[in-house]
């Protein structure tokens, strides 16, 4: 059996791919800095669980733009590079960098669709290597990118909390501490143990809330 994962409830409103929280009075990176709290479940035989920083696939701390794409040509031989594609929209790529990863969605041609690393472009043209690309004229297609190249998870900390983000008590004994084993940009493994560092497992249906603090790395 396995604790099942928890979502953060960040203080303020709902966090999503895409947005950017302010703690206000602070500035700088210190601004962005998240707070919230997170509920487990114990299922009586596991000593931790997954904390999602959102949903255990979205990242914090991101700017996502969504543009319109119309079409994408079928892979060519562009400047001595093989399988190059370009995507065709309607002149807002200017925004973009070479080198930037993006997102194309909503093509028919699943082909066409996916992540790929700008290798050049134009006002109206993203040039990719997508050996799988088809030709293709899509109106409702899109690209994703994220604007704040930069920001990213430099770090998180979390400890137990007196209460959940209801308010309520848990009903784990509030000896049972947490504390993070390993991170990523979508979520964290935490550990639960007591004051005397030995592992706790928390009491089926037990709930565990955990207090989460988030650091931007810009």
């Amino acid at each position: 059996m396995a604790i099942a994962p928890a979502n953060v409830v960040w203080y303020g409103p709902a966090l999503a791919q895409g947005q950017e929280q302010s703690q206000g009075g602070l500035s700088g990176s210190q601004s962005r800095q998240l707070v919230g709290i997170a509920t487990f479940i114990g299922d009586g035989a596991a000593s931790s669980a997954t904390l999602n920083w959102i949903d255990g696939s979205q990242k914090p701390f991101q700017t996502v733009i969504l543009l319109p794409v119309l079409s994408v040509t079928a892979p060519a031989t562009i400047g001595g590079v093989a399988n190059q594609a370009v995507y065709s929209g309607v002149g807002a790529y200017g925004q973009l960098a070479k080198g930037q990863s993006v997102t194309f969605a909503g093509f028919t041609n699943a082909g066409n669709n996916g992540t790929f690393t700008i290798n050049a472009l134009t006002t109206s043209t993203i040039q990719v290597t997508n050996a799988s690309s088809v030709a293709e004229t899509n109106p409702a297609a899109t690209v994703a990118f994220n604007m704040a190249t930069g920001s990213l998870v430099a770090g998180a900390y979390v400890t137990r909390a007196i209460v959940s983000a209801a308010g309520v008590a848990d009903t784990q004994v509030n000896t049972t501490l947490a504390e993070i084993s390993t991170q990523t940009q979508t979520n964290a493994v935490i550990n639960f143990y007591s004051a005397a560092f030995a592992a706790v497992i928390p009491g089926n249906g037990n709930t565990i809330s955990v207090l989460v603090t988030l650091y931007p790395n810009s």
